[in-house]
């Protein structure tokens, strides 16, 4: 049992006597619950209806406390109002009653899943599943609590099974693509290389968290080694898996990247010498071309492929313009071109794209329409509400021009939420202004880059308007993009300079900082300009980088640090390569690993910024006391790191909030913040006295 109750019996005689009430009460609980359900964007008015569900459901267990029915139902209620406690005693009663009753033993996985007893939830779904085999939300409990437990090969196991039966779940197809995000093959599996292609065909969803998987399948499937593959050209050319993969998801493999660049050579080179691209191999060239566009064509280039590709920019430069040519007589030597470089670099390009729609064949028409929507973002206008200092003489601003971050294709499929809700989960104990659940949130993203982040806030949390600014009008444009793309319209993009943003015309409840002050070189000024644009007690949510996770990159930095501020794309490129291959520092942790690795506006950002400061757990303290913040805790913090925190500090009583906790642990512990410290704060200013 999950806990030893003693539950009182009533009487057979008051049972009798009360049958009607107890129907009656139950019938009018599950009325409001739904009720509740039903309006859940709406904070005050479902709270209302759970309210008024739980007074029901108390009155039936009233009549009878052993109505194990009216127990789980008000489980369930409780879970909603945020008791996590109370839905757990309720529960545990309604199990302890009708143990062998599948669906509360599923109640009671959610109970112990909100109260983070991980072990105790895997017993309760695994026990819904043998006592009610056909209910599958349980399975997807089950998975799900073996990925917060930290075995997401078990979690992807159970995923891909339920997927089968439920091949257009959208919360399932999410939860199987998280559980992928950190696997790699062990060996070559054709089933699974056929599950892969078949999530390839999704749509509207983030397929680039099958990177690791696909590349590893792909290095066994290949045979690949420092010396090569023992797979034959035509095998690898006419592989359906790695052209889905080139299309669809990141290349992240040292080996991949080679056999890419020996296939886009070959056929180059041998098209070159035939004077055409075979019809064998447009499939191949094609998918390498949308590779190209993903990765920002990061692989280096020979001086042999230079004087080719050039030789075919000339080529389609002359063709395109005379009379009577169409966009067939130039396919071939355009998907060869858009292997190595965006038709955008041709001189007649803008000629190119007037060509109708029609006279386009399938392949090429579809690199058309991923090369205008790169140029089309020229095109956007947005309000400056600061003064602008020209990108020529602002290093942070002319990289965030030439190179927008981060580059993404679509958002992960969430469950809408409510923000104050999110919070309180978040950070248990911690009291929070009911405004913050009950009314419409100003919400403002301060340097948004390409939108990623401020349209996961406009579309998942209900009742917000977001407003985004950036500094660059490219990054800009590629939200605003995004957000035609997505049709979300709660959100407006503005241009500004964080350190000369004035007080605007309405103060925001919570502002979101994220990965931007670290890069201000005199960012105080931009933390108290946003300060000033904070409701009294608003929320702030900061995130910077980690001084012990960036030491690799330091590393890197401190080896370029003279070169940085003129680094040209072609000695990125190079540079990355070596540090690929363990040429340029030993420990690569943090670096390879991360997505941003694997794109030239990524690795920019990652390891050749122009500027960046980093911080520890006491600098996050001390800017807290400096800016009047009041310390919520770290976010985001996943169950693995926050047990390991717990065991590291048990002989002294651990705390999640204490900072000085965390900059002891982190010093033993350096890579547990390498996406960054995430934390939010309350804004607290002392009131001064004119």
């Amino acid at each position: 049992m999950l806990f030893n109750t003693q539950t009182k019996r009533p009487s057979q005689a008051n049972l009798r006597v009360n049958r009607g009430s107890l129907k009656k009460s139950k019938a009018l609980a599950y009325k409001h619950y739904e009720a509740a359900l039903a309006c859940i964007e709406n904070y005050k008015q479902a709270a209302q209806a759970f309210n008024k569900a739980k007074t029901y459901i108390l009155n039936a267990i009233e009549i009878n406390p052993i109505d194990a029915e009216s127990l789980n139902l008000l489980s369930r209620i409780e879970l909603e109002r945020g008791d996590k406690t109370a839905a757990l005693n309720a529960i545990n009663s309604a199990v302890e009653l009708e143990p062998d009753n599948g669906g509360y033993w599923y109640s009671a996985g959610h109970a112990l899943l909100a109260n983070h007893q991980l072990d105790k939830a895997e017993f309760a779904f695994k026990n819904a599943i043998e006592f009610l085999p056909d209910e599958t939300r349980a399975e997807i409990g089950l998975a799900y609590t073996y990925q917060e437990l930290g075995e997401p090969v078990k979690a992807f196991q159970i995923y891909r099974v339920l997927i089968k039966s439920q091949p257009n779940d959208l919360q399932l197809r999410s939860l199987l693509l998280n559980a992928a995000s950190t696997l790699k093959a062990d060996y070559y599996d054709q089933v699974l290389e056929n599950d892969l292609i078949t999530y390839f065909n999704w749509e509207g969803i983030n397929l680039s968290q099958l990177a690791n998987l696909c590349s590893s399948l792909l290095e066994h499937k290949f045979q690949l080694n420092k010396d090569g593959s023992a797979a034959q050209f035509e095998e690898m050319a006419n592989s359906h898996f790695l052209q889905a993969s080139l299309k669809n998801t990141f290349i992240k493999s040292e080996l991949l990247e080679k056999l890419i660049m020996a296939l886009r050579y070959e056929l180059l080179s041998h098209s070159t010498k035939n004077g055409n691209l075979s019809h064998n191999y447009i499939a191949l060239s094609h998918a390498i071309s949308q590779y190209g566009l993903r990765s920002e064509y990061i692989l280096p280039v020979t001086d042999a492929e230079k004087n080719m590709v050039n030789t075919l920019k000339n080529i389609i430069d002359q063709s395109i313009v005379k009379p009577g040519c169409t966009p067939t007589d130039v396919s071939g030597a355009l998907l060869l071109f858009a292997m190595y470089e965006p038709w955008i670099e041709l001189n007649n390009y803008k000629q190119l794209i007037q060509f109708p729609n029609e006279s386009w064949p399938a392949t090429t028409f579809e690199l058309k329409k991923e090369n205008e929507a790169l140029f089309s973002l020229n095109e956007y206008e947005f309000d400056t509400i600061t003064s602008l200092t020209m990108a020529s003489v602002n290093p942070v601003k002319s990289q965030y021009e030439a190179f927008p971050y981060p580059r993404w294709d679509k958002l992960d499929h969430k469950k809408p939420s409510n923000y104050g809700i999110a919070l309180s989960n978040e950070y248990p104990g911690t009291h929070f202004s009911e405004a913050l659940f009950e009314q419409p949130l100003n919400v403002l993203i301060a340097g948004c880059g390409t939108g990623r982040h401020a349209l996961n806030v406009a579309k998942y949390f209900h009742k917000v308007n977001v407003t985004a600014i950036d500094l660059s009008k490219q990054s800009l444009s590629y939200a605003q993009s995004k957000a035609e793309e997505l049709a979300i319209e709660n959100i407006s993009f503005k241009q500004a300079d964080l350190t000369q943003l004035d007080t605007m015309k309405k103060p925001f409840d919570i502002i979101e900082c994220s990965g931007v002050l670290h890069h201000i070189p005199d960012y105080k000024p931009a933390l108290t300009n946003l300060l000033n644009n904070l409701k009294p007690n608003g929320l702030i949510k900061i995130s910077l980088y980690s001084e012990y996770a960036r030491q690799p990159i330091n590393q890197v930095r401190e080896l370029f640090k003279r070169d940085i501020d003129h680094l040209e794309p072609q000695k990125i490129k190079i540079i990355r390569q070596a540090i690929l291959q363990g040429e340029v520092i030993k420990d690569t942790n943090g670096i390879i690993s991360s997505d941003d690795f694997y794109n030239m506006s990524g690795v920019i950002d990652l390891l050749f910024h122009q500027f960046e400061r980093q911080f520890t757990p006491s600098k996050l303290q001390a800017l807290c006391e400096e800016f009047q913040l009041e310390w919520l805790g770290f976010s985001n913090l996943s169950e693995d790191l926050k047990q390991k925190f717990m065991t590291f500090h048990q002989d002294t009583g651990a705390n999640l909030k204490d900072l000085n906790q965390w900059e002891a642990f982190e010093k033993e512990n350096t890579n547990a913040f390498s996406s960054m410290y995430q934390f939010y704060c309350q804004y607290k200013p002392k009131l001064t006295l004119n």
